[in-house]
């Protein structure tokens, strides 16, 4: 009787034993994924920094990737030794998919007033469907708070990601609603991780007259074009980014007077 009853509790025991092993060992022959990776690796990049490497906080090239987060904020401020302070700010929320609407502040071109937009912008392009990212936006661009003009502008943004590196390059077309003023701009930047929390590279602006009209250009003297470029800098702690930006800029105007200068920016995002 002793003895059966002593089997009954080392089969107890054996029983108990197998059972809290078995999901040990299932998890440990399970595949595990790269998502599930990403989650519980120490070293996954945070939201935040996944954004600052799709380019959504530099401060003169968009980034070509649309809705990774449900809403972005991002602003910086600084100096232009050729234009004066400068600032821009902007928030984007994302709308459905790939389709974000955007709203934006900005002081630092050639009109010298804090112009206000909205607009909306939709990735149509994946890197891992078409080999590389592709983002339209079009933006509604006021000459200020209380003036009623202002230009639609249209801007194509495409990227690549290439290891732990990122290019951008920015096309964009903007003019009145009658079609008096014209204007483009070229953007591009090439940056790297060199760290978790560390983003450096390059980032610059090309802003170019199309064709407005010569006498309001010559009335207000005007830029006819303008160009900042210089290397950037974006350094992740925790829910925020940190950007840096210094360089050269030239402007030209209507009348053929050229000013270069030192430029100065400093930012900070963060995601939603």
């Amino acid at each position: 009787m002793i003895a059966a009853r002593h089997l009954a509790l080392a089969a107890t025991a054996g029983a108990l034993s197998l059972a809290s092993a078995a999901p040990a060992a299932a998890q440990a022959q399970a595949p595990v994924t790269e998502s599930d990776a990403q989650e519980t690796s120490p070293l996954a990049p945070s939201v935040v920094a996944r954004a600052a490497e799709s380019g959504q906080f530099l401060p003169l090239t968009a980034a070509a990737t649309v809705g990774q987060t449900a809403a972005v904020a991002s602003g910086y401020a600084g100096y232009d030794g050729a234009l004066g302070a400068v600032m821009e700010s902007h928030a984007e929320v994302r709308l459905w998919g790939p389709i974000a609407l955007r709203g934006a502040a900005e002081l630092g071109d050639t009109s010298r007033r804090v112009r206000p937009s909205i607009g909306a912008r939709a990735q149509l392009l994946s890197q891992a469907r078409h080999g590389v990212d592709g983002a339209l936006s079009v933006t509604y661009r006021a000459e200020g708070f209380t003036e009623g003009e202002g230009e639609i502008e249209t801007l194509v943004a495409l990227g690549r990601r290439i290891g732990a590196t990122t290019l951008l390059a920015n096309l964009a077309y903007g003019q009145d609603p009658e079609g008096n003023e014209r204007d483009g701009e070229l953007r591009a930047a090439a940056f790297a991780r060199v760290s978790r929390r560390l983003h450096l590279g390059l980032d610059g602006r090309w802003r170019f007259d199309l064709g407005s009209s010569a006498d309001k250009l010559r009335a207000n003297n005007e830029p006819i074009t303008d160009v900042d470029a210089g290397p950037v800098a974006m350094l992740v702690l925790g829910p925020v980014a940190l950007t840096a930006e210094t360089g050269g800029s030239l402007v030209r105007r209507i009348d053929g007077a050229t000013k270069l200068g030192l430029v100065a920016l400093g930012g900070v995002g963060t995601t939603f």
